[in-house]
């Protein structure tokens, strides 16, 4: 009997002994430098374990979290997200698509949705695009993806304009020049009435 318990306390010693060169092994190679990693997805955390940065595949990407809350997204996009110290989602880069169209995007948010974007899109199969600034106002109730669309600046289909909207989002200045090259300035009041037009070729 006592060299039976004399075995079984080897034996769990030694299990022991690997497992703890296992882990300094694993706290030693943590220095090593690496030419190339593969991997689906990387969660870097602060001291206190909340995630401030993910860098995801488009299968694995977290949903969105706003005042602790997950939400789905409408796209699934591969790329990178920000967080700040409360864990909720402020900006990223997302890279998606859907059966037609790729889409590019840098965004950084208020704490309800969409501050400021960064966009690129384009048709695969009509090869429609556009590009450019999208700039939002927030919505002081803390509707979640509630804000307010209020400067536009972008490039369609040859068209290039700004678009600066009233508290409506219903454009009230347009400047814009068409893929002919003619310039065109548009003023528009709150009933959406074109006030005044300066246009070159008039």
């Amino acid at each position: 009997m006592k060299k039976t318990g004399q075995l079984i306390v080897g034996f769990y010693a030694g299990i022991i002994t690997v497992a703890f060169l296992m882990l300094f092994y694993s706290f030693k190679t943590l220095d090593t430098n690496y030419e190339e990693i593969t991997v689906k997805r990387i969660n870097i955390i602060d001291d206190n374990g909340v995630n401030r940065m993910i860098i995801s595949n488009q299968e694995r990407m977290e949903p969105p979290i706003l005042f602790g809350k997950k939400y789905k997204r409408a796209l699934n996009p591969a790329g990178i997200i920000f967080y700040n110290e409360k864990g909720d989602e402020c900006g990223g880069i997302a890279i998606s698509k859907n059966p037609e169209t790729n889409t590019y995007a840098l965004a950084f948010d208020y704490d309800n949705a969409d501050a400021i974007g960064l966009l690129t899109q384009q048709n695969r199969n009509t090869n429609a695009y556009k590009s450019g600034i999208v700039i939002n106002d927030k919505d002081l109730s803390g509707k979640i993806g509630g804000n307010t669309n209020r400067i536009n600046l972008m490039t369609e289909n040859g068209n290039s304009s700004l678009v600066i909207n009233g508290p409506d989002e219903k454009p009230r200045i347009i400047l814009s020049v068409d893929s002919t090259g003619n310039p065109m300035i548009k003023m528009i009041n709150n009933d959406g009435k074109l006030i005044k037009e300066i246009d070159s070729f008039k």
